[in-house]
């Protein structure tokens, strides 16, 4: 990762130099002041520049306030530059690990705004160390050994969520100008059979399926067993994921748990199941949802409850779908479902996860764990994902090792 450095500089070199060089055996890029000093300047937008392209923000403030660029301005701007680079940081969301030298740790008082004599002297670093003691969990070093140490735990922890969700999680969503058709009821047939068979493959290794349900105008509850039946006989995913609208979670269960909750729910529709029973499924996705398709077809295909299907004598009497529809929203799925409804999830305000979520997940009791993260852009709304829990911890152990293990620099 790339780690921003931001601290005063003659009072802190010896601190920064070992923060530095832990990093660096560590594997990451350090970018920091000593850059500057090589270049004879530190231009205030070169330093937020260079706050922007990092991937986490180091603060380490001792005693002093450091250089006020903008003092002789009009009019006067009191924040140092470090102030400026934590502002930066806040602003462009980058994490921020806070580190404050211990008040009860030596320290020369040549290195001590507040032994200056001018009046306020020192109030200033104070207020600095204050926000930071408040707004973060800061990090209290007495040495330059004890510094690099911690920096160097709070940069893997932070290195172990960016973007690890990403890499152990499975998910998809289905399209909804392909599936409104056959979520509404329109007949199944050549042309709905194609945006089902797509979305079928689309799933096809997903772990997760994204349905949005808007409060019942999207779905009925006869299409959603449908559903659920191709997705348990022909794909991997294991949790169907319901959203709102705007992408917010609702709730969550198994293919088998909707079909057996809608089954419990609507009896008729146990019949489906029983037919399919009848014959022998095949692991081709094109004749398996033929096969599927074709004895749904034959089940609600009459105009009214009694009327024997003449296209299919064979298979008795149809049912006329529309007297068993409902349209799906989320309180009814939990009272269909019971205990098999899953309706809370990990709520994720940032992109990245804290670590007392990354706990979260690998304490949690579901093997399948729902979050709701934001996008990476605010306004775009929010993604669900589906989480493996063990393969998260175990990604989790793995990713600890490593981030550890100091690596030797490339020559």
């Amino acid at each position: 990762m790339k780690v921003y450095i931001s601290s005063t500089y003659q009072d802190l070199v010896d601190h920064r130099a070992a923060v530095d060089r832990t990093l660096r055996r560590m594997g990451h890029d350090v970018i920091g002041m000593e850059q500057y000093v090589a270049e004879g300047s530190k231009p205030v937008e070169r330093c937020k520049a260079d706050v922007r392209s990092a991937d986490v923000y180091v603060i380490i403030v001792a005693w002093r306030f450091g250089y006020v660029p903008g003092r002789t301005a009009s009019p006067p701007d009191g924040r140092s530059i470090t102030e400026l680079e934590l502002q930066e940081a806040q602003a462009s969301g980058r994490p921020v690990l806070a580190f404050l030298l211990d008040p009860e740790a030596p320290w020369p008082p040549n290195r001590v705004d507040a032994m200056g004599g001018a009046p306020g002297a020192g109030e200033d670093v104070s207020r600095l160390r204050s926000l930071l003691g408040t707004d973060y969990l800061a990090g209290v070093f007495r040495t330059p050994d004890d510094l690099s140490s911690q920096v160097a735990a709070a940069v893997s922890a932070q290195g172990l969520t960016r973007h690890m969700v990403d890499r152990v999680l499975g998910e998809t969503s289905v399209a909804t100008p392909d599936m409104n058709a056959f979520a509404q009821g329109t007949q199944v047939n050549d042309s709905t059979l194609f945006s089902i068979k797509q979305m079928i493959q689309r799933a096809g290794a997903a772990r997760a399926l994204v349905l949005q349900i808007d409060d019942g105008q999207r779905w009925w509850s006869t299409r959603l067993f449908l559903l659920a039946s191709l997705l348990r006989s022909l794909t991997s995913v294991r949790q169907v994921v319901f959203c709102d609208a705007d992408g917010r979670f609702l709730g969550m269960a198994s293919p088998a748990a909707i079909m057996d909750g809608l089954a419990s729910a609507f009896p008729d529709l146990d019949e489906f199941a029983r037919r399919l029973r009848q014959d022998v499924p095949s692991v081709d996705i094109e004749r398996e949802t033929d096969r599927q398709t074709n004895a749904w077809n034959a089940l609600v295909s009459a105009p009214m409850p009694g009327v024997v299907n003449p296209s299919v004598p064979s298979l008795g009497v149809g049912i006329d779908e529309s007297t068993l529809k409902v349209g799906v929203r989320g309180p009814l799925l939990e009272r269909w479902l019971g205990e098999r409804w899953v309706g809370r999830c990990i709520r994720v305000d940032s992109y990245d996860l804290s670590m007392n979520q990354v706990q979260q997940i690998v304490d949690s009791l579901l093997p399948d764990v729902p979050i709701q993260r934001r996008t990476k852009a605010p306004d775009n709304g929010y993604e669900l994902l589906v989480v493996d829990r063990d393969a998260f911890a175990l990604q989790l152990a793995r990713e600890w090792v490593r981030s550890g293990l100091p690596r030797s620099p490339v020559r």
